[in-house]
């Protein structure tokens, strides 16, 4: 029995294999493929679409082959633009997916940061390619934030307390330095380690670093921010899941919980995840095309100013509480306003605003846990042009009320430097509320001679609260970590390659759209998928022929057969 023979490294090939056929029918890179030649590239923002014959120097490449390049390394964990560019050498896939195209690191690099903003757009087109092949539903969202590391290093951070720790130390030096001088000149001998020369031009040394750090400081106190990131502004010193710190942008991202598929996300340099509910929903609301969406999270989200917020646009939050309770309770004014069927079945975000200002639940909220009623509470009020004050008379034994009473005085505050005046009988027959008490004490300071009254009124409010489902709450975990995890560990992708939120969003786009078609593929099937995929019809879809085509096609015709070999 022989080993299998291999092929002679020099023999000729008469009839050459296609690259075609060195690519199954069932390669995932043909989905890539497929997805990429239906998109409208012009629409969706990319450069360099349209190409001018009379225009001098190289033809650049197509931004279609770039796109497939990079979905494809994402794909396949590979970032680099250095790692990209040996793919298209040596990876017969890459080789059939941009016809064998060999374009340097630098122009790979720069295609995605020129780009940042079109690449994010062909996330959103395959997020809605998605919900028109029934793979994404977008009644239901999970969201939830996770730190990515940014392009900088801790030590190219500083906050407050770091400058001044920073300055305590280097004065202590100069300090240090200054000691050892003096003695060194009372001995009239150099120190040991150094001389005198070499220790001034240490102190200098030390005192420039000092202006540095006080002009940092300077400029956090003026411009009211409490770090400074010199590598990428934009991003930020936050504490991670490990318990330590690291300069991170914390991203935000909308999970389908029966696809497990990424709908929207947004890269934001905020600390932790408060008050990030009502916008990343707004924005996903407009990304997906949906004007009313249950959302779930985590405790880490629970603010009731960002919840009721939530609640006025079409949101229903589902966020346990910190505190153990059951249920939100939140309140609003009242607008009185003639409510109609139209108006009550309306889905948009004024019209379910105006119900809720007006006491009534809307339709779409129905069985939702939320209950809508309206109470009346007192509200002080407070008009300082108007005569409701208190004023002390002449002989300034007596404030006269704004009813026109007259309230003596009673005692005298020697701690606080005020006198005391009151009239029980008075209080009794007003008819004004000025103060929620039986009866009200006026403390006027030495030298003054009036105090504006606390004027209450009864008000209607709006108290609607709000019950979050339990089980949406229970399954959250089995959804929204998945992604995050996928992506960090399958794709190598817990770290960030760009610099500014813009930028990083079209690497982070990149990695979720490399998440979204794998768990397509799991779900519909190749072949199915790439049917599905040519049916599509939109905005972004199909309205232009791929530019790689016929780009490709020219190339053919320079190149000899035998190079396909």
């Amino acid at each position: 029995m022989k080993y299998i023979a291999s092929h002679n490294r020099e023999q000729l090939v008469l009839f050459p294999e296609k690259l075609d056929d060195l690519v199954s029918e069932n390669n995932p890179v043909r989905v890539i493929d497929t997805f990429v030649e239906q998109l409208n590239l012009e629409k969706i923002g990319f450069t360099k679409t349209k190409l001018v014959d009379s225009k001098p120097g190289r033809s650049p490449y197509s931004p279609s082959c770039m796109l497939k390049l990079y979905i494809y390394g994402y794909f396949k964990k590979t970032r680099s633009s250095r790692k990209l560019m040996d793919l298209c050498m040596t990876n017969i896939e890459v080789m059939w997916l941009i016809g064998r195209l060999t374009p340097d690191f630098r122009t790979i690099s720069d295609f995605r940061k020129e780009n940042a903003g079109a690449i994010k757009n062909v996330f959103k087109a395959f997020v809605k390619m998605c919900i028109e092949l029934g793979l994404y539903s977008k009644e239901v969202g999970v969201q939830d934030g996770s730190k990515f590391r940014a392009v900088n290093a801790k030590g190219n951070n500083v906050t407050e307390p770091k400058l001044l720790k920073k300055l305590e130390l280097v004065e202590e030096k100069i300090e240090k330095y200054l000691e050892e001088m003096d003695r060194n000149d009372k001995e009239e001998s150099d120190s040991q380690e150094y001389t005198k020369e070499e220790m001034e031009e240490k102190i200098e040394k030390l005192k420039a670093r000092k202006e540095e750090y006080n002009e940092l400081l300077k400029q956090m106190r003026e411009e009211g921010i409490t770090q400074i990131s010199f590598t990428d502004p934009e991003a930020k010193l936050m504490k991670t899941a490990n318990g330590g710190f690291d300069v991170c942008y914390n991203t935000q991202i909308i999970v389908d919980p029966e696809s497990h598929m990424i709908g929207t996300f947004e890269i934001t340099n905020h600390c932790n995840d408060m008050g990030l509910l009502s916008p990343v929903t707004a924005k996903a609301k407009e990304d997906l095309g949906a004007d009313v969406i249950d959302i779930v999270a985590d405790k880490g989200y629970e603010d009731n100013v960002d919840m009721l917020k939530c609640l006025m646009s079409g949101t229903i939050p589902h966020i346990p509480s910190k505190s153990g309770k059951e249920s939100y309770e939140f309140e609003t004014e009242y607008k009185e306003t003639t409510l109609t069927e139209e108006l009550l079945d309306s889905t948009k975000s004024e019209a379910i605003k105006t119900c809720l200002e007006a006491g009534v639940v809307p339709n779409v909220y129905r069985d939702k846990g939320i209950e809508v009623s309206v109470h009346e509470v007192e509200q002080y009020v407070c008009d300082e042009r108007s005569q409701w004050r208190f004023t002390l008379n002449e002989e300034k034994t007596a404030v006269i009320c704004p009813n026109g009473s007259s309230l003596n005085k009673v005692s005298r505050l020697h701690n606080k430097g005020k006198t005391r005046f009151t009239s029980k009988s008075a209080c009794k027959e007003c008819k004004n509320k000025c103060t929620t008490s039986k009866f009200k004490q006026v403390d006027l300071k030495d030298g003054q001679t009036a105090l504006y009254a606390k004027k209450y009124q009864m008000i209607k409010k709006v108290k609607i609260k709000l019950t979050p489902d339990k089980e949406k709450i229970f399954n959250r975990k089995c959804v929204v970590e998945h992604p995050f995890g996928t992506v960090k560990r399958w794709q190598d992708g817990s770290y960030l390659l760009l610099k500014g939120t813009e930028k990083a969003g079209a690497d982070l786009a990149l990695s979720f759209l490399a998440y979204n078609i794998k768990r397509a593929i799991n779900m519909a099937g190749i072949q199915q998928l790439i049917e599905k995929i040519r049916k599509i019809k939109g905005d972004c879809f199909g309205s232009i022929p791929s530019l790689f085509q016929s780009a490709y096609i020219m190339r053919l015709k320079s190149i000899p057969p035998l190079l396909f070999s």
